[in-house]
C-alpha cells in the first residue's frame, strides 16, 4: 500500500554532480571559481530561507485547517439534510449524489459504473496536514454505510520532502511529494475484490504500485510517471476540488487537469497552468 518516488537514482545524482563540477573546473579561472563559489554559499542560505518558509506556511495551514473545516461541516450539514429530506437519487447531477458529481468533473482517471454506485455512498472528502514528525497530508474519502465495504473512511497519504538532498542541496526547488500510502479496503463481497483487480476502477487509486528499487527494471518508467500523476492528483485534490467543490458540482469550473475547449474563458489561464504541470510530470522519464 506504499509507494515511493525515486526521480534520480543516488547514482545517477552522483555522476551528474561530477560531470558539472569537472565542466565548472575546466571552463572557469581560479577567480571565477573562487567568486562562483561564494555565490553558491549564499544561494544555499536563501534556500535555508525557504526551508524555513516552508515551515511557516505549513504550520499556518495546519491553523487555517481548523478554520475550513468549520465551513466544510456547514456544506456536509446541508448536504446531509437534503438526502434526508430528498431520498436517494438514480441521477448522477441529483445533489444527493454531491461528491460523485465533483470526482466525475474533476478525477481525469477512469470512473466505472460499477464505481458510481459504490461513490453513491460518499458524503464528504476533507483533507488533514500533518507537520510534525513528517510533513505529510492525508485525502480522507468518507462514506455512508453501504453493501460494499465495511471502512467508514478511505485514506490517501502523501509524504512531504522540505529539506534539500545531502548530495546535491542546489537542486533544491521547495517542497515535493515523495511518498504516498493507500490503505486497505475491506470488501463486503470477495467478488468485488476479484472485479477491482480485473478492470479500470477508482479505487485503484487507493493501492498505488510500487516503484522498482532498480532503474533498469522494464516497468520503471510506466510506474515512475503513474507516481507522478497520482502526486500531482493529490496535490489537485487538496487545493482545488475540494474547496471548490461546489463549482465543479455545477459544472462552472471543470477538470483543470485536461484540456477542453468547452471550459470558461475566465478558467483558461488555471487551466494552462495545470496542463503544463501535468505535460513534465508525464516527461520526467523521457529526460532521464
Amino acid at each position: 500500500m506504499e509507494a515511493v518516488l525515486s526521480s534520480r537514482s543516488r547514482s545517477a545524482k552522483a555522476k551528474y554532480v561530477d560531470s558539472f563540477t569537472k565542466m565548472i573546473n575546466e571552463k572557469y579561472t581560479e577567480e571565477e571559481k573562487i567568486a562562483i563559489a561564494e555565490l553558491k554559499t549564499l544561494y544555499l542560505q536563501t534556500i535555508q530561507l525557504d526551508v524555513e518558509l516552508q515551515r511557516e506556511i505549513y504550520s499556518l495551514e495546519q491553523k487555517f485547517e481548523l478554520k475550513h473545516n468549520v465551513i466544510f461541516d456547514k456544506r456536509k450539514k446541508i448536504l446531509q439534510d437534503f438526502k434526508k429530506n430528498h431520498g436517494d437519487s438514480t441521477q448522477n447531477d441529483n445533489v444527493t449524489n454531491f461528491w460523485l458529481r465533483v470526482l466525475k468533473s474533476s478525477y481525469t482517471e477512469f470512473i466505472s459504473k460499477k464505481d458510481e454506485q459504490i461513490l453513491g455512498y460518499l458524503n464528504d472528502i476533507r483533507t488533514k496536514l500533518y507537520n510534525n514528525p513528517v510533513v505529510k497530508f492525508e485525502v480522507q474519502f468518507h462514506f455512508d454505510k453501504n453493501e460494499f465495504f465495511t471502512n467508514d473512511v478511505l485514506l490517501k497519504t502523501y509524504y512531504l520532502n522540505c529539506v534539500p538532498d545531502i548530495e546535491d542541496p542546489l537542486s533544491y526547488d521547495g517542497a515535493e511529494i515523495y511518498k504516498t500510502e493507500g490503505c486497505v479496503i475491506n470488501w463486503k463481497n470477495p467478488q468485488d475484490i476479484e472485479n477491482k483487480d480485473s478492470e479500470q476502477t477508482f479505487f485503484a487509486f487507493f493501492n498505488p504500485p510500487i516503484l522498482p528499487s532498480d532503474e533498469n527494471d522494464p516497468n520503471y518508467c510506466d510506474i515512475n510517471n503513474i507516481l507522478q500523476n497520482d502526486f500531482e492528483l493529490g496535490f489537485y485534490l487538496k487545493e482545488r476540488v475540494i474547496p471548490k467543490a461546489v463549482i465543479f458540482f455545477t459544472g462552472e469550473i471543470t477538470d483543470c487537469q485536461s484540456s477542453s475547449d468547452s471550459d470558461s474563458d475566465t478558467d483558461d489561464t488555471e487551466e494552462s497552468d495545470a496542463d503544463e504541470v501535468e505535460d513534465e510530470g508525464s516527461s520526467n522519464c523521457a529526460d532521464k
